[in-house]
């Protein structure tokens, strides 16, 4: 706002005003969009182009809704199947908790 022979009247955002020195170095002002990342995502081809820049599967599809082909625990007619598998099956068995420590409720 004003520039005395020592010191300087900044106006800041918030209308305050603050006397600073002139011998200060400081960069004032807000980081250009800033809040870009706060707007959510409008459709779901947005969301997909955004996950598919960051390398991430979007969307994931759980191994229980799918068919017992596709997945070990696909199918809705496995019951009692146990989740834990050993570490030296294939890799199209290896899903779940591999070789578990322990398993069940603590």
């Amino acid at each position: 706002i004003s520039k005395g022979e020592r010191r300087a009247v900044v106006l800041l955002p918030s209308r305050q005003k603050k006397e600073v020195s002139l011998d200060c170095r400081a960069l004032m002002g807000s980081v250009a969009a800033s809040g870009r990342i706060d707007m959510p995502f409008r459709t779901a081809g947005k969301k997909f182009y955004a996950m598919a820049t960051i390398n991430k599967v979007w969307p994931k599809t759980s191994g229980v809704s799918m068919n017992p082909l596709n997945h070990p625990f696909g199918g809705k007619t496995k019951p009692g199947k146990q989740k834990s598998t050993s570490r030296h099956m294939p890799p199209g068995k290896k899903v779940g908790s591999i070789s578990p420590r322990r398993t069940g409720k603590k």
